[in-house]
């Protein structure tokens, strides 16, 4: 007797980014689509995915979601550039509309203009810290947020931090506003050697991470005004930084971080190893002391989530979303204090925090079902 057939729920991703331009994005939709794979099979949604060209397709396969079907939705081309941007001008619907389901996310009216939208708000950061911006963001980011607010639909927000703030930046608005705190399945990396990386990386048998692009709100200035403290002590321990150094709001942000090193002379303790292979990154992170992560704002940490699910300590930038986000594992310091920050690598020099082991699969479970109840699927 044949099983019957499922009629399946479908589900358009939009994943256009790549991890040089917004690593923390494009983790976020692969997340999705491996927290999908963790659903019992009847509950599996179809996937129709828009993706980029210099997307990570090689991770999408990998992960073997067995309802997933691809579609290229943006081109280095300049013709294709101007012809898909005519179609949506002239019949104001997505170039991709006949392919599309009903269900999309993140909405994104240049890809899916015409259909449902389910929006994503990551985070008001432009709010807060607007010196990080131009004029032009700002202005543009508001808009975007402003016609949101205005649309009275579906709100995306990864924290409750965010979504508060939507409240106290549009109180006036009648959206249905959801959350969706999404958790890390990270890919395998136990076939690598840590002693071979560490050896690739030039790397000693102390050391700390801290895996950020070099984005000006990240904040890596803090953690070298800290070596910089400690200096003098002559502590044998390095902390590698990964992620690509380009940051596109402020361009000389990496070269000014070079200078201080050079004027304070703490080459021996720092390691730039660029934009480096996730899983070399992850294995890197596993073995280290601990997790350095100073941002001044997020609005919910990847580097926190890949943290706890290798059961790894952190040590934490004191954000009302980091302590929404992390409980166990972890130590929070004052982001503009270089003196605590120095105090607290001293002490895990010294004395390497215990790693308590939490069941982090539930963290996957919960999202997954959360997926399914706030994309209506």
């Amino acid at each position: 007797m044949e099983k019957p057939t499922v009629a399946r729920k479908k589900i358009g991703l939009l994943f256009l980014s790549s991890y040089s331009e917004w690593a923390g994005g494009t983790i976020y939709i692969l997340n999705l689509i491996r927290a999908l794979n963790f659903l019992r099979d009847d509950l599996k949604p179809e996937i129709l995915l828009f993706h980029g060209y210099g997307s990570p397709m090689n991770e999408v396969r990998d992960i073997n979601y067995p309802y997933i079907y691809f579609h290229q939705a943006n081109s280095p081309n300049k013709l294709m550039k101007v012809w898909l941007r005519a179609k949506r001008l002239i019949t104001r619907k997505s170039a991709f509309y006949n392919l599309l389901p009903e269900i999309v996310y993140p909405y994104n009216p240049k890809a899916f203009l015409g259909k449902t939208p389910i929006h994503w708000i990551p985070d008001f950061q432009e709010r807060y810290l607007p010196e990080m911006f131009s004029e032009a963001e700002i202005a543009e980011r508001r808009s975007a947020q402003s016609a949101i607010a205005s649309s009275g639909e579906i709100v995306v927000f990864s924290s409750n931090d965010a979504m508060k703030d939507f409240n106290k930046f549009y109180p006036d608005h009648h959206c249905d506003l959801r959350l969706l705190r999404f958790a890390s399945i990270l890919p395998r990396f136990d076939h690598l050697d840590i002693t071979d990386l560490k050896t690739k990386f030039d790397i000693g048998k102390t050391y700390f991470m801290s895996p950020n692009q070099f984005w000006k709100h990240k904040n890596h200035k803090i953690v070298l005004e800290a070596i910089a403290l400690l200096k003098d002590k002559n502590l044998d321990f390095q902390v590698a930084f990964t992620g690509s150094n380009k940051d596109h709001r402020n361009k000389e942000y990496f070269q000014t971080l070079q200078h201080f090193i050079e004027k304070e002379q703490i080459q021996k303790w720092i390691r730039f190893l660029g934009f480096i292979d996730r899983a070399e990154q992850l294995s890197l992170m596993n073995h280290a002391t601990a997790i350095i992560q100073p941002s001044l704002f997020e609005g919910w940490s990847t580097v926190v989530e890949d943290s706890k699910a290798l059961n790894q300590y952190i040590i934490l930038s004191d954000l009302s979303v980091h302590k929404e986000q992390a409980n166990e594992n972890c130590i929070f310091f004052n982001p503009r204090s270089a003196e605590q920050l120095a105090l607290i690598i001293e002490r895990s020099v010294s004395i390497p925090p215990l790693r308590k082991q939490e069941d982090y699969s539930k963290n996957i479970q919960d999202f997954a079902h959360t997926i399914i109840q706030v994309l209506d699927l």
